[in-house]
């Protein structure tokens, strides 16, 4: 098995039938059909991952097969709901969406690795942090982020187990709040 992580490209949408695959994971994730409150973006990958220079969208291809196995959305924070303690912006913030890996192909890192792409993405765009949020039901979900050194910010406890996350890729010294913290970000 060859794995090649890359970003997503405009023609890579219809080749790799990119939202037919989307969809299937998402119903196989969360057993949900399209909900246009949910899913507007798949819908319209382009407008909302490779048009906006501070998006992004990258995909796992499966290169002895040229099957597509999974991907990672990154755009600009987006959301209209506040999050408990927290002050994201678009500027600053980026937001993970659609990170999925075909069953047959999970615990082999390669979630990970598209992590790994999203991340040096958002350090290459002045993203401060990443959000994101999962369901505490989803498998393995929870695990994984906690293993990428992403922080809970708030459980909300509501009926989809909805738990909010961060991970800070660069502190803003006006924003520390503590003398551990300044000592925290002066080590790295």
């Amino acid at each position: 098995m060859n794995i090649k992580i890359r970003e997503l490209k405009k023609e890579d949408i219809n080749q790799y039938k990119l939202e037919k695959f989307l969809f299937k994971m998402v119903k196989e994730s969360y057993d949900l059909d399209y909900i246009p409150e949910y899913h507007y973006d798949i819908k319209d990958l382009f407008k909302y991952y490779l048009k906006p220079q501070k998006n992004n969208f990258f995909i796992a291809i499966d290169t002895d097969t040229d099957k597509i196995i999974g991907t990672s959305g990154i755009r600009s924070y987006d959301r209209k709901i506040p999050i408990k303690n927290r002050n994201y912006s678009k500027d600053t913030t980026a937001s993970i969406y659609r990170v999925f890996v075909q069953k047959e192909y999970r615990h082999q890192k390669i979630a990970t690795s598209l992590i790994q792409e999203v991340e040096e993405f958002c350090k290459k765009n002045n993203y401060s942090e990443i959000y994101l949020h999962t369901q505490r039901p989803s498998y393995g979900a929870l695990p994984f982020w906690l293993s990428q050194e992403f922080k809970i910010v708030d459980d909300t406890k509501d009926e989809m187990g909805t738990i909010h996350m961060e991970k800070v890729l660069k502190r803003d010294l006006l924003q520390i709040t503590s003398i551990s913290e300044i000592e925290e970000s002066i080590e790295t």
